[in-house]
């Protein structure tokens, strides 16, 4: 699992490569993502999806505390893939 640090006030985009794990006749149509535990206060306003890639973009965060980010993406072809990574809040 990829680890990331950031500072509370920042907000940056993550980018998820499903790349490895679609064949080539499918793509990323739908991805949502979800952070734990809610005590982190890393909090993930919005994501964008493009044929193999999600962008996730997260704001906030409790100085000290770590965050898994999990996310779930759906193909055009009904497969569901899940890709999670940590942040460490400096």
């Amino acid at each position: 699992m990829d680890i990331f640090t950031k500072y509370p006030a920042e907000v940056w985009d993550y980018d998820v490569d499903f790349t490895r794990s679609l064949p080539d006749n499918d793509f990323v149509v739908s991805a949502t993502v979800s952070v734990e535990p809610p005590e982190s206060l890393v909090s993930s306003p919005m994501n964008v999806v493009s044929p193999e890639t999600v962008k996730v973009w997260l704001v906030d965060g409790a100085s000290g505390k770590t965050a898994i980010v999990t996310v779930i993406a759906t193909t055009d072809e009904g497969r569901v893939i899940e890709q999670q990574f940590q942040i460490r809040v400096t």
